[in-house]
């Protein structure tokens, strides 16, 4: 009776002990590489699960962060200025006449009426944006490359 007891207790440990080194290996959605809420190609964004302290801060060293691509123009004609939510959203036609939407801005670049049809080279930063639907925080960011300064070209 005893050696029964002890051989499905052992069982019942191996089995729990098993499904838990196999949890480890899934990957959770909240800290994959994703495209940005408008689905624009010129955008890309990491998430971010506030929950983890293992993941880079901002403070941290920016060698330990993922490498974020900005395929945005550095320069342009701005065709269109919004303000939305969550950041600034331009229009920019690139030199070689490509049109790219939705590309992101901080409110305080945003001044339609002095860049709009105007011809200007872009600089950008990776800032932390409210992953949320509306301005309210949610405690949620994903970092994103937004525009920071504009300067008119001559």
């Amino acid at each position: 009776m005893k050696k029964t007891i002890f051989t499905i207790i052992f069982l019942i440990c191996s089995i729990f002990i098993g499904g838990c080194s196999e949890s480890n290996n899934i990957s959770s959605p909240e800290n994959s590489v994703t495209a940005n809420p408008n689905n624009s190609p010129s955008n890309s964004v990491i998430k971010e699960n506030p929950q983890k302290n293992s993941q880079p801060t901002q403070d941290s060293n920016i060698s330990q962060q993922p490498s974020i691509k900005n395929e945005n123009p550095s320069f342009g004609t701005i065709k269109d200025m919004q303000n939305g939510d969550l950041k600034c959203y331009v229009s920019v036609v690139d030199g070689n006449g490509k049109l790219y939407e939705g590309v992101g801005a901080t409110f305080d670049v945003c001044k339609p009426d002095k860049y709009v049809n105007k011809n200007v080279n872009l600089f950008y930063e990776l800032e932390d944006v409210n992953d949320c639907q509306s301005a309210e925080p949610c405690g949620k960011t994903i970092k994103e490359w937004l525009i920071t300064k504009i300067e008119i070209r001559d």
